[in-house]
């Protein structure tokens, strides 16, 4: 029987900073005899606004295990979206590349838009890719077997023909990934263990309970958001907002200080992204 950890190059690991693409990592090296081929390459792409818990976790990793390729979004000197390779000593860590794209694209993303993702992640990848001289290859991402429905989603998806999902594939879920992590001399150290600081800590796609969780312990999270609703951008001089089904992130923070407004709702959940764990 094939091993689905056993991926041909050329070929993306997309690794998120977070434990479940950190498994399927340490399991593609494993399939491949603890060495992965010159053309099978581990990318995070930074989006600057990651929990710095997650950045020594990432750094650790390429320690340990292998080489892990930092990618950045930039505007080149002709104005035009481009990339840049970043290491773990000079990766942003201010929302560099977001504010980048926001004020190149003159508006926030929302959920609807979802700039960010498109352009800090997946054609960052491309223009990567595209610059390596692979006009094929395969991105494995890490989608487990009990994330059914995004799992669905992909495979229905026309464009995502060459993205593989070994996770899904070899049935791991997500009590395989907290008992090999569980195992490691070394782990993922969010505050309180806490997954509503992975990813971009403030993402719009995170449910207000989430963001609420974040901004009470840690408030300076917000400041970023904050700025960017508050900027004079050309489709909204006036501030633009990154959801208008809620309120701005100034007022989240706000009420993320009250602990009478502070109340877990099990009804609203974050909204998928092509951001994994």
């Amino acid at each position: 029987m094939t091993n689905p950890y056993h991926i041909d190059g050329p070929a993306i690991i997309s690794v998120s900073g977070g434990r479940t693409s950190g498994f399927m990592l340490h399991k593609i090296i494993e399939a491949h005899g603890g060495k992965l081929p010159d053309d099978v390459v581990p990318v995070f792409c930074n989006t600057g606004l990651e929990h710095a818990k997650t950045y020594e976790f990432l750094a650790e990793i390429g320690r340990r295990w292998c080489p892990i390729t930092w990618l950045e979004y930039c505007v080149n000197s002709d104005g035009k979206h481009d990339f840049i390779v970043v290491t773990p000593e000079t990766a942003s860590r201010n929302g560099e590349p977001f504010e980048a794209l926001i004020r190149k694209s003159g508006l926030l993303p929302n959920p609807v838009i979802r700039k960010c993702t498109v352009e800090l992640k997946l054609k960052t990848l491309e223009r990567w890719c595209a610059a390596r001289g692979w006009t094929s290859y395969t991105n494995a991402i890490g989608l487990r077997a009990d994330e059914q429905r995004r799992v669905a989603k992909m495979r229905g998806d026309r464009d995502s023909e060459h993205v593989a999902m070994p996770m899904a594939e070899a049935g791991h879920t997500v009590e395989d990934v907290r008992a090999f992590w569980s195992a490691q001399e070394f782990d993922l150290e969010l505050p309180h263990n806490d997954p509503a600081f992975g990813n971009c800590c403030g993402c719009f796609l995170k449910s207000r309970t989430l963001l609420m969780r974040v901004f009470r312990d840690e408030p300076q999270q917000a400041e970023w958001w904050i700025r960017m609703e508050k900027l004079g951008l050309a489709s909204k001089p006036d501030g633009a907002r990154f959801r208008s089904d809620r309120p701005q992130y100034e007022a989240l923070a706000r009420m993320a200080k009250e602990p009478m407004l502070f109340e877990d709702d099990p009804t609203e959940s974050a909204l998928p992204c092509a951001c994994t764990e």
